[in-house]
C-alpha cells in the first residue's frame, strides 16, 4: 500500500469498525436498559408486527377476564335476589295453604292475607330494588345484554333476567267453565300448543274431570291439569210428601239412596256412604246447604232416580262458582272442574274444547300474577298455592339458567386466563430480551470499541513516517 498523507485508509477502516462497534454497543445497552430485543422496527421489522399483534390480543384477553367476572357477579347478585324472593313465596304458599283448611275462622284467614299481602309488596321491592353498577336487575329493565369475553369483536355470552315483581310472575291459568249436569261433555280432539311443542289428545264423550286432566297434564312441558268434582243438592218442599230415591255411581261405586224427604236425609244417607263412594260430603244445617265433593274429579253419574222435580244438582266451574241446577234425572252426569296452568303461555285448539272450557274451539290462556292473588278465604288460597307454584317454578328456572351461565362464564374466565399466559409466554421469545446473550455482545462490542480506539490512534500516527523521508 502506498505511503500517503491526504488519505489515510487505515484510518478511515478503523474509524468504520469503531463506528460499527459504537453503534452495537448502543444497540445492546438499549436492550439491555429496556429489556426488550425489539425496541424500533429496524431491530426487527416482521417481529414487531407480531409482537404488537399479540400484545392486542393479550391487553384483549386481560379485559375480557374482567368482562367475564363482572357477568359473574351480575349474575351472583340476581340469584342472590332470586333466592331472597324464593323464601318470600315459600312463606306466602304456606300461608295459602294455612288458609285453604276448613278449621281457619274469617279473622284467621284476614290476617293471614295481611301478612300475604305485605310479602306481596316485598316481592316488588326486590325486584326493583335489586341493582349492579347501576344497572336494576330484576324489573325486567336489563333484558339480555352480551358481556365480550374475547379479545376480538363479537366473542360474547348473553346474560338474560327475567322481570320477578309481584305483578309479573305467576301462573298461565285455563279454568273450564261450568258443565250443566246433563249427558256429560260433549268430546273430541284438543291440540295443545305452547312452550315450542304442540300435543293432540282426544277426549272421550261423557269423560270425567279426572280423565280429561290425566290426559292433559303433562301434554307439554311445564303444563298441569288438575281436576275436581263439586256438586250441590237442593232438596226441594215437594219431597217431603213424595219421597225421591235414586242411584248415584262415583268411580264404578254405586249406591242407592231412597226416602229422601229433605236435605237433613239426604245428607245423612250421603255421609253414610261417602267412604264407598270416596267423596266427602259437607252439609250446613244453619244455611241448609248440601254439596259433595270428589277431589279425584269424577263424574257422579245418576240413575233409578223418582226425584225428578224434588232435588236439583248443580256443579262448580273452575273458579269455583256453582253453575245453573238441573233437576235430578235417569242419565243425569255431574262432571266436574279441570284447571290448567303452567309457567309460560299456551293454548288449546279443537272440537273437544267446546263445552269444557268455553263455547268456541280455542281457548288461550291468561295470566294470574302472584299480585293479583290473596287468602280470604279457602277457593281463593286454593288458587293462589296453585299460582305461586309457578312463580317459583318461574323463578326456579330463571335461577338454573344463572347457574348455567355462571358455569360457563367462570369455564370462560380460566380459559382466557390460560390462553393470555400462554400468548405473553409465545410474545416474551419475540419481544423480550435474552440478557445472557445481550451481555456477552455488550463485552464483546466494548472491547471491539476500545481496540478500535487504540488502533485508531495507530492508525492515525502512519502518515507522520513521511517526515522520516523528508529528512
Amino acid at each position: 500500500m502506498a505511503l500517503t498523507v491526504n488519505t489515510n485508509i487505515a484510518s478511515i477502516t478503523t474509524q468504520g469498525n469503531l463506528n460499527k462497534a459504537g453503534g452495537a454497543l448502543a444497540t445492546s445497552m438499549q436492550r439491555l436498559s429496556s429489556g426488550l430485543r425489539i425496541n424500533s422496527a429496524k431491530d426487527d421489522a416482521a417481529g414487531l408486527g407480531i409482537a404488537t399483534r399479540m400484545t392486542s390480543q393479550i391487553n384483549g384477553l386481560g379485559q375480557a377476564v374482567k368482562n367475564a367476572n363482572d357477568g359473574i357477579s351480575i349474575a351472583q347478585t340476581a340469584e342472590g335476589a332470586m333466592q331472597a324472593s324464593t323464601d318470600i313465596l315459600q312463606k306466602m304458599r304456606t300461608l295459602a295453604l294455612s288458609s285453604a283448611t276448613g278449621s281457619l275462622s274469617t279473622d284467621d284467614r284476614k290476617s293471614n292475607n295481611d301478612e300475604y299481602q305485605a310479602l306481596t309488596s316485598e316481592l316488588t321491592r326486590i325486584a326493583q330494588t335489586t341493582t349492579f353498577g347501576g344497572q336494576k336487575l330484576l324489573d325486567g329493565s336489563y333484558g339480555t345484554k352480551s358481556i365480550q369475553v374475547g379479545a376480538n369483536a363479537n366473542e360474547t355470552i348473553n346474560l338474560s333476567l327475567d322481570n320477578v315483581a309481584a305483578n309479573n310472575i305467576g301462573s298461565q291459568q285455563i279454568k273450564s267453565i261450568g258443565i250443566a249436569p246433563g249427558a256429560g261433555v260433549a268430546g273430541g280432539a284438543i291440540a295443545v300448543t305452547g312452550n315450542g311443542q304442540t300435543a293432540n289428545v282426544t277426549v272421550a264423550a261423557a269423560a270425567s274431570a279426572k280423565t280429561i286432566a290425566a290426559q292433559l297434564n303433562g301434554a307439554i312441558g311445564g303444563l298441569n291439569a288438575t281436576a275436581s268434582t263439586e256438586a250441590q243438592f237442593v232438596v226441594g218442599a215437594g219431597a217431603a210428601t213424595a219421597p225421591a230415591s235414586f242411584t248415584m255411581t262415583v268411580g264404578g261405586q254405586a249406591t242407592t239412596f231412597v226416602g229422601v224427604t229433605d236435605t237433613a236425609s239426604l245428607a245423612d244417607q250421603l255421609k253414610s256412604n261417602s267412604a264407598k263412594l270416596g267423596i266427602s260430603v259437607n252439609y250446613d244445617q244453619s244455611k241448609g246447604t248440601l254439596s259433595v265433593k270428589s277431589d279425584t274429579g269424577e263424574n257422579l253419574a245418576f240413575s233409578a232416580s223418582t226425584a225428578a222435580g224434588t232435588i236439583t244438582v248443580a256443579t262448580k266451574d273452575g273458579s269455583g262458582t256453582y253453575g245453573t241446577a238441573t233437576a235430578l234425572a235417569d242419565g243425569i252426569i255431574a262432571t266436574g272442574a279441570v284447571n290448567m296452568d303452567s309457567a309460560k303461555g299456551y293454548s288449546l285448539e279443537g272440537a273437544g274444547v267446546t263445552g269444557i272450557f268455553g263455547a268456541a274451539t280455542s281457548a288461550a290462556s291468561t295470566k294470574t300474577a302472584v299480585s293479583q292473588t290473596d287468602v280470604t278465604d279457602a277457593t281463593k288460597a286454593q288458587n293462589a298455592v296453585s299460582v305461586i307454584d309457578q312463580a317459583i317454578a318461574t323463578i326456579s328456572s330463571s335461577r338454573s339458567g344463572l347457574g348455567a351461565v355462571q358455569n360457563r362464564l367462570t369455564s370462560t374466565v380460566d380459559n382466557l386466563s390460560n390462553i393470555q399466559k400462554n400468548s405473553t409466554a409465545a410474545r416474551s421469545t419475540v419481544q423480550d430480551v435474552d440478557f445472557a446473550s445481550e451481555a456477552a455482545e455488550l463485552t464483546k462490542q466494548q472491547t471491539l470499541q476500545s481496540a478500535s480506539t487504540a488502533i485508531l490512534s495507530q492508525a492515525n500516527q502512519l502518515p507522520s513516517a513521511v517526515l522520516k523521508l523528508l529528512q
